[in-house]
């Protein structure tokens, strides 16, 4: 019946036991009781998002209106990816619109910006497409003297 009996564990198992069971309490009472800030939704749209030039590397010319809405009132600015200046700002509202003045050969992303912490809020691209590709053919031109 010697071998029935119940052995007690070596102290050093029973302490590492211990601190792993403590650690896992504190990481699950961490886990369970923070409350992650909500990520900020926000929408920002461009009317039209498409601008159709005739030949593929012609400028195309299109009002874009463009439109903003996010959950936190703050400062925001409108800017063209890659500008270091702002197309426009608002100050304290949580929406906005822009009539944008769209003149491009390629495609442009808009961001808009929370300009008090310095982040992206929200983005959308205005598609430069066409209705003819450019021709990868040689023109040749013959003279006949």
């Amino acid at each position: 019946m010697d071998n029935c009996a119940i052995r007690p564990r070596p102290p050093a198992l029973r302490f590492c036991f211990r601190v792993c069971l403590m650690i896992l309490l504190l990481l699950s009472n961490r886990l369970w009781a923070a409350d992650p800030a909500p990520a900020q939704k926000a929408q920002l749209q461009s009317k039209p998002n498409r601008c159709v030039a005739l030949h593929q590397g012609q400028v195309c010319y299109q009002d874009v209106v463009l439109s903003w809405q996010v959950d936190q009132a703050s400062e925001y600015c409108l800017y063209q990816q890659h500008a270091e200046q702002p197309l426009h700002c608002w100050q304290s509202v949580s929406s906005g619109q822009y009539s944008y003045a769209f003149a491009s050969d390629t495609s442009v992303k808009l961001q808009l910006v929370n300009v008090q912490t310095k982040t992206l809020v929200a983005e959308t691209l205005v598609e430069v497409a066409w209705v003819y590709k450019a021709n990868t053919r040689r023109k040749t031109h013959w003279r006949l003297f």
